[in-house]
């Protein structure tokens, strides 16, 4: 089969066949349908310091996905069968640690991510353990499952900033930034504002619906003035507008990982703006996913209005460079 991986602990990727994969016990065998392109991804591309901690090569990357089940390989009582269309959670989390034990399963101790410490879904068929496949409702438009992630995302961080009637700023406007801004709007916030410094992605979330504003980072003056800032980029300077822009008292959400290490000013921003930080890490299982099927089932946001382009799996390198491009929204891979 084809596949995309990561064979060399250096910037760059192969794309090649390779042999198709046997489910262990209790896994499935799934025909990937759609996977889609995370930031993630272009990290593991270019071998930021992140990824060479994470990923020992060779390996096939990609978690984001939509399948049909081939082959269930387990004794235990489940409810997938053959057919079934389904994805992948990426935390792959142990049952044994402190925090599985309080089911804190997003936060697992021991944790294997797919495809990253595993091999993942940018192919024609994956392997996904059975206690990480959630099978997917089929009201929900096919497209749509496979983006179901950077969405759990948002409904995580969203959920916890409770932005039901507040003036809510996103920092960042990749996928994860513009379903931020869509839950926002289902969840009843009063303003949300969307800041990235990419025309395209700005446009995007206008056209989209979700979001009042979008402005270029140079362009905020409202500081002092958001109750909730989702901090979704990483970015050096998009952290340091996030502190300024909240309220005294006011909520961050931290999302984004840095590619450096960030300094704040203790003094000047914990303590006498007294703020809640919060940080999230994934989405929680799987109280997330059923919280990301009933919007997308109830038609309360539509992922369409983010997929704007469709690439064969063989031509990855053409999809890597428009996403490093950060001219597109959520690029969706065909096998």
């Amino acid at each position: 089969m084809l596949a995309v991986v990561k064979e060399k602990a250096a910037p760059g990727i192969s794309i090649k066949q390779i042999s198709i994969p046997k489910p262990k016990k209790d896994e499935v065998l799934v025909k990937v349908i759609y996977a889609s392109i995370c930031g993630t991804d272009i990290g593991i591309y270019d071998w930021i310091p992140w990824a060479a901690s994470h990923i020992k090569p060779p390996k096939i990357i990609g978690h984001e996905m939509v399948g049909e089940v081939l082959e269930v390989n387990t004794k235990q009582k489940t409810n997938i069968r053959i057919g079934d269309l389904v994805s992948s959670e990426t935390h792959i989390f142990c049952l044994n640690c402190f925090q599985c034990q309080i089911k804190n399963y997003h936060i697992c101790e021991n944790m294997q991510l797919f495809g990253i410490g595993r091999d993942g879904a940018f192919a024609q068929v994956t392997t996904s353990p059975l206690r990480t496949t959630w099978k997917n409702d089929p009201a929900i438009p096919v497209e749509s499952m496979s983006v179901q992630e950077p969405l759990g995302n948002a409904v995580n961080a969203v959920g916890k900033a409770k932005v039901k009637g507040k003036k809510v700023l996103i920092m960042g406007l990749g996928a994860t930034g513009l379903c931020a801004g869509a839950v926002a709007k289902a969840y009843g916030a009063k303003e949300i504002v969307g800041v990235n410094d990419e025309p395209y992605r700005r446009n995007l979330a206008m056209k989209s619906g979700w979001f009042n504003r979008s402005l270029d980072i140079v362009n905020i003056k409202e500081y002092n003035s958001f109750d909730v800032v989702l901090e979704m980029s990483g970015n050096r300077l998009g952290i340091k507008v996030a502190f300024d822009a909240v309220r005294i008292a006011g909520t961050i959400i931290a999302f984004g990982i840095p590619k450096e290490n960030i300094s704040i000013d203790w003094g000047k921003y914990l303590i006498n703006k007294e703020l809640t930080i919060l940080s999230v890490f994934g989405r929680q299982l799987w109280r997330t996913w059923h919280q990301t099927t009933d919007l997308l089932k109830s038609g309360r946001i539509d992922l369409s209005k983010i997929i704007t382009h469709k690439f064969k799996l063989k031509d990855f390198e053409k999809a890597m460079k428009l996403m490093k491009s950060r001219k597109c929204g959520k690029i969706l891979l065909e096998p």
